[in-house]
């Protein structure tokens, strides 16, 4: 009988013993505060233009696209330049690229270096030149300039971009 005493005492202990710990384990609160903001990139595109109202051969079209930052985080800058209509963009040399862009081989002119809040770059090119020897009429068109940005990270300009084309 003392035996048996002893044994519902030890299993009450440790049941006790097992229930405090379970308690304690789930009622115990750790507080933490992730404080953090996001940043956006905002860019846009400037251009000097001044359309012509014939195009004629031989003619220099002037127009020079350059990107603008108004975030307030230094970003990557990519544009890519499109012809509203091919046969007009037949009849154009191709573009003059300026210094400070590099084309890829993904079609994008990319800026080299990051843009620091509320810089620009400078003019992806500055004109469009219409070829002397055309001789069909050359019909109305635009030279559509779209640019896109990614935040600056640690990782780099590459890894940057990866990451923006894997969340799309």
């Amino acid at each position: 009988m003392k035996n048996m005493i002893i044994a519902i005492l030890a299993a009450a202990l440790l049941l006790g013993v097992g229930a405090g710990m379970s308690y304690a384990y789930l009622s115990a609160q750790d507080k933490a505060q992730n404080d953090f903001q996001a940043s956006s990139v905002d860019i846009g595109i400037e251009e000097e233009f001044d359309p012509p109202t014939e195009i004629i051969p031989g003619m220099e079209i002037k127009k020079s696209p350059r990107i603008i930052s108004s975030s307030k985080t230094e970003c990557y800058v990519r544009a890519i330049v499109r012809f509203s209509d091919s046969s007009a963009a037949e009849k154009c040399d191709p573009l003059l690229i300026n210094d400070g862009w590099e084309k890829r081989e993904d079609g994008y002119y990319y800026w080299k270096g990051a843009l620091k809040p509320g810089e620009a770059t400078a003019a992806l090119f500055d004109s469009i030149f219409v070829r002397q020897n055309v001789k069909e009429e050359i019909p109305p068109f635009q030279v559509l300039v779209y640019a896109e940005a990614v935040r600056c990270s640690d990782a780099g300009e590459e890894d940057s971009w990866k990451k923006m084309e894997d969340c799309v």
